[in-house]
């Protein structure tokens, strides 16, 4: 199978192109720098939406994985890119797997999350495609501790999230690519924690440490409002009981894996 795989020199992208060369897919990845990436060919790019969708027209993929996020700047890329794909992959019969994000609400108060399920609106308008929205991923080079680590401080939140391994949903994503029809779903791991928890034990499994400090969480809410990041970090991630899939790999298993990143 001929893939476009979008955002594929990311961290999740990473674990998700080793997978599809592992299963034997022709995989094309688009970049804005100058890269080998072993089997998979790559496309130099400056990161337009428009130049997706000329990929899409010149390349004859039969799927595209679009991984592209961004935690800060332009979240319009959330909905621009995917609305790019979508006319030109209308009508062809080829397949966009589309990773969201676990809690994307067009009414939410947090703008990452109302631009993801913008996204998702414009990927519904095909015959043929998956939406997967994860939780919080764990494994090594996960942006979150490493910044944490910066300051060796975060806020004792109490905000429950259930992590899924980078590992288990790679294998899911390139699964997604063999499915027909349309699929939305939940993805999390076998642990529901609470954030600030999870921060701390990552760190002292790399042997570093971090100090949660106690604020009281309507100091959080207000602070939330200039800062999107802290919103979403006040924002539960757990999957609801329906439409999700649970993988049942160890817990603590991925948070050694994700560990060992930082040491």
């Amino acid at each position: 199978m001929r893939v476009l795989l979008l955002g594929g020199t990311g961290f999740i992208g990473g674990y998700v192109l080793r997978e599809l060369l592992k299963r034997g897919h022709e995989v094309f990845v688009p970049t804005r720098r100058d890269l080998k990436l072993g089997r998979a060919e790559t496309i130099k790019v400056s990161g337009r939406p428009e130049e997706y969708a000329r990929l899409v027209e010149k390349l004859g993929p039969d799927a595209v994985v679009n991984l592209i996020g961004v935690l800060r700047g332009d979240y319009s890329l959330h909905y621009k890119i995917p609305g790019a794909l979508s006319k030109v992959i209308e009508g062809t019969g080829v397949g966009l797997v589309h990773v969201s994000a676990l809690g994307a609400d067009e009414s939410s108060p947090v703008e990452y999350f109302r631009s993801k399920a913008l996204g998702e609106r414009e990927v519904r308008r095909l015959e043929k495609y998956a939406i997967v929205r994860p939780s919080l991923v764990l494994g090594p080079g996960q942006r979150l501790f490493k910044e944490v680590l910066r300051w060796r401080v975060f806020p004792d939140l109490k905000t429950r999230v259930q992590p899924v391994d980078v590992r288990d949903l790679a294998k899911l994503l390139a699964d997604m690519l063999e499915e027909s029809g349309k699929h939305e779903v939940n993805v999390c791991g076998a642990g529901v924690v609470p954030l600030g928890w999870l921060v701390r034990e990552v760190a002292r499994r790399a042997g570093k440490r971090v100090y949660l400090l106690p604020f009281p969480e309507f100091i959080l809410k207000m602070a939330g409002k200039l800062n999107n990041s802290l919103l979403m970090a006040l924002t539960p991630n757990v999957c609801p009981e329906k439409g999700s899939v649970i993988f049942d790999r160890p817990f603590e298993e991925s948070i050694t894996f994700t560990a060992e990143g930082l040491r």
